[in-house]
Formats: structure tokens, sequence, C-alpha cells
């Protein structure tokens, strides 16, 4: 049988369709990711806090939900997909509240105080490739990956500047990396430094433009904030290796979730202070003018997962609501899909 084409993308933001729907477990600290036609949606914290195994998956085609489960019950965990065919669960954190794997790219080691620039890829035959961080310190970044033109970026996060010493001292890193795949090799090597160091920001990417926003700095003096959520965005092009001009969130998010629809990229969440979604122009550079604020959220919510599906259908399912004290099931999807 004849795979479903992907569709295209309806390029007017306003003629995107909401629709929502229920997980079957209310959970929050959950890892989302899409295969084909599924979003599959796994693991997480429930309200209880304990940890769970529940994978709901959704088929875009049929328009339906099912349930599976994973080998073990865990959330936070590193999800992502190869070939077209297969979906991976990797790593995240059990009762035992330690991680059950290193990172695919850097992150925690088997030690909690330490990090790693050990890096494992997985190519489209499944063969896994294994190098490390040509890196000055090892650094528990945000990667970011651009399925148009076979590149990534892996840059910001927070680094060890005392590697393997008793004491660490974390900061904001701007270390970067680009990733490059051709038909028989990848590799990845230093490219600009990130311009604005900081932590919990969000990235994605289209045609080649990685979208790098929000996060927050902590404050260096006693006259300074604890903590300032950033409403900044960088933005990075593959095509010239380099950082452009930054610019401006509609209001400051802090470990937002972002996709890429098509030519756009879309930020949502990490925000009480508003549903509105801002939506990137990959084309043009620039956010989009939506004074009607729509599309946006129909529930403000925290530490959910967000995945898209054939590139056009957004899903944002689980979390957390009510300032952080319900975990929610709803699901929230937006239907950019011309077909």
């Amino acid at each position: 049988m004849a795979s479903l084409a992907a569709p295209t993308v309806i390029d007017n933001i306003y003629d995107w369709k909401f629709s929502g729907a229920m997980l079957s477990v209310p959970r929050s600290s959950i890892s989302a990711t899409s295969v084909g036609q599924l979003a599959l949606f796994a693991g997480g914290r429930l309200q209880n806090g304990s940890y769970t195994d529940v994978v709901d998956i959704y088929d875009r085609k049929a328009k339906k939900w099912t349930a599976s489960r994973l080998s073990a019950a865990r959330s936070e965990i590193g999800a992502g997909s190869v070939a077209g065919r297969y979906a991976l669960f990797a790593g995240g954190f059990d009762a035992s509240f330690k991680p059950i794997v290193a990172a695919i790219v850097g992150g925690l080691s088997g030690d909690l105080q330490y990090l790693s620039n050990a890096v494992d890829y997985v190519d489209s035959k499944l063969a896994v490739h294994s190098t490390s961080l040509d890196a000055n310190y090892p650094q528990l970044g945000l990667a970011v990956a651009d399925r148009s033109s076979g590149s990534g970026l892996y840059t910001s996060g927070y680094q060890n500047n005392r590697p393997g010493e008793r004491f660490n001292d974390f900061e904001a890193s701007n270390q970067t990396f680009v990733f490059a795949a051709a038909s028989a090799s990848a590799s990845l090597a230093p490219g600009p430094v990130f311009p604005y160091p900081r932590w919990g920001a969000g990235g994605a990417a289209a045609n080649g433009v990685f979208v790098v926003g929000g996060g927050h700095v902590f404050g260096n003096s006693t006259n300074s904030a604890l903590t300032t959520v950033m409403d900044r965005v960088d933005v990075f092009h593959a095509q010239y290796q380099r950082w452009s001009q930054p610019q401006r969130l509609s209001v400051p998010r802090d470990y937002p979730l972002v996709q890429a629809v098509g030519d756009y990229i879309v930020f949502l969440s990490g925000t009480q202070a508003s549903k509105a979604l801002d939506i990137f122009d990959s084309r043009t550079c620039a956010f989009v003018a939506n004074p009607q604020h729509t599309p946006a959220l129909y529930t403000l919510r925290q530490d959910a997962a967000a995945t898209t599906v054939n590139g056009c259908l957004l899903l944002v399912g689980g979390g957390t609501v009510y300032q952080g004290r319900n975990a929610t099931a709803s699901v929230e999807m937006f239907d950019a899909c011309n077909a």
C-alpha cells in the first residue's frame, strides 16, 4: 500500500483548525515525538508524583487514539524518530531519581554531579555511531534538528567549568556545534558561539534557519532580580554559518515548547502571561503579525510536551495547569494540514 503523501501547510495561520482531545492518564514531565502518521506521548509523572509507563498514540490518518506501554515507568525521556519508521524513547528518570542512561548528545552522565561530552547518533539503517563533543567544557545543551536540510545544532544550555573537580561551576553556555549529515557520513563541528548564553531556551528549525528563544538568566548583583525570564530570540543561518540580529517574542517565555510547522517556527507555553502563539516565518526571518492572537492555547499549561505530525499537525499534551497544582490529560491540536 502506498504511504500517505505529506500534506502541504496552510499558509494563513488564521485558517489553522483547532480541536481538543484527552490522554488516557493526566500527567506532566511527559515526552513526545512523531513518526509517520503517528504522534506519541510517552511516560511522565502522575498527580501523586509517581511515574507512568503509558504511551498515548494518535493516528492522524485514522483520527484515533490508542495506548501502549514503555518497558519501565519514567519521565523526562529523550524522544526522537529514525528512518520515518521508529520512535525512540531513551533514558529519563525513574523512581530511583537517577538518570537511566546518558543523553544522546551531551547531557547528564550516571553521576548527577557531572556532565557528559558523549555523542551517539543513529542513522537511517539504525546503526549507532559514537563520538564526543570537541568542547572546552561538558555541556547540557539544546539539540535542534532540521529535517529538510539534514543539519542540526547543539547550543545554549549550561556547562561545567570545573569538570572532574570536587565542586562544580555551572554556567550558561555559549558553546555551539553544527551537525551535518551526508549520504554516507555525518560531521559535528564547533560553530559560532551562541550570542546570549542563558538557561531554559527552546528551539526548532526550518529551511536551514535555526531559531532559539526564551529562557532565563540569573542576577549577578544584589540589586538585580534573582531570575529574569527572556523574550530574546536568536537566529542561526546554516547556509552562512552565522547568527543574525536578535528578535523578540511577544512575551518572555521560560522553557517554551517550540515546533516547526511547515515554514513556520511556533513558540507556545513557557509563560503564565499569555495563551497566544508566537509564530516565526523562516522564509522572511521575522515573526508573523498576529493582532487577533489566533491561533492560541485554550489552557495555560507548564511542563507539557509538543510534537508535529507530517510537519503540519501540532499537538500539545499533558503538563500542569492552575499554576502547577494539577496534572492534566488535555491535548490541544492545531491542524495546518492542507489535505
